[in-house]
């Protein structure tokens, strides 16, 4: 039996180098050689070409390398018996809280501030604002828990749009008028919800129209749920002020879309949260050890 690491976008001769260390009698396949699907218990999985696991006759259990499902719900050929995990590490939900933290510090210290003065030599002290942001979260998962506790230790106030569940410390709200009230309560409004079809596209010209003209988008979800000439008409009509962007949806980036040059629009190459190498090993070393029990 073997674990298919098929990952397409980064090298991954550590990750298999570790896993063969922690599992020497576990044959690891990498992708593109893939020679032996038949004995697949394990997959995997990021950007992987669909259909790649029809021939694991064997497959039990895939993994979706980051926090992100909808690559492995959106294939047809994966078995609907077939386990469906994922992995999200320490080390990733500490890179997506940096992420995030990183634009919310810079506009609430005033960085861009202190930027013009030095460039003008001038020495001026420039008062914080004593009413901290609020930062909203669209999405409380694993991942948006995290970071709304990291956002709640350094003093900002928190609030979030979800499905259903409520949380003690931070406030929820639910359905279209929940969604409302988020939107416009919002200084940073983050979005970190799966993408289904339910919030495709969630962010149009309605819901950033409920925003503060002053409010900021922040999406390290996925690109799909932007629409993204809506976004460019909310920014251009000044019904928010800025957006940070690090996914879209088509990746990489084309050449010639109007976000590379629009001064109101950040954007990175879907790099908020990679995992650490090590603790990445570990999951997978356990979900393994986890199929074996069954």
């Amino acid at each position: 039996m073997s674990i298919a690491v098929i990952i397409t976008d980064r090298n991954t001769d550590e990750l298999c180098t570790q896993l063969a260390a922690q599992l020497p009698h576990v044959k690891i396949q990498q992708w593109p050689d893939i020679p032996d699907p038949e004995s697949v218990q394990l997959a995997v999985l990021w950007n992987h070409p669909e259909g790649i696991t029809q021939p694991m006759r064997h497959l039990k259990m895939v993994v979706s390398m980051g926090a992100g499902m909808d690559h492995i719900d959106a294939d047809p050929f994966l078995a609907a018996d077939v386990i469906r995990q994922r992995i999200v590490t320490l080390a990733l939900k500490q890179n997506m809280a940096q992420y995030v933290l990183q634009p919310i510090l810079a506009v609430h210290r005033q960085h861009k501030a202190y930027q013009v003065q030095q460039a003008k030599q001038q020495w001026q002290v420039l008062e914080t604002a004593e009413k901290t942001p609020l930062i909203g979260f669209l999405g409380l998962g694993e991942l948006g828990q995290f970071l709304a506790d990291q956002c709640a230790a350094l003093g900002f106030a928190t609030m979030a749009w979800t499905r259903s569940q409520n949380n003690r410390n931070h406030r929820c709200f639910h359905g279209d008028l929940g969604l409302q009230q988020v939107c416009s309560a919002s200084d940073f409004l983050v979005v970190l919800l799966p993408l289904t079809t339910a919030t495709h596209g969630i962010i149009n010209l309605k819901t950033l129209s409920w925003c503060k003209p002053t409010a900021r988008l922040i999406n390290v979800a996925r690109g799909g749920h932007v629409i993204e000439p809506e976004l460019i008409t909310a920014l251009d009509k000044g019904l928010i002020n800025h957006a940070v962007l690090d996914v879209f949806q088509q990746e990489p980036l084309p050449p010639k879309h109007p976000f590379w040059t629009h001064p109101k629009i950040t954007i990175t190459p879907h790099s908020s949260a990679r995992s650490d190498v090590k603790q990445t090993a570990e999951h997978i070393v356990a979900y393994y050890q986890q199929i074996q029990a069954y």
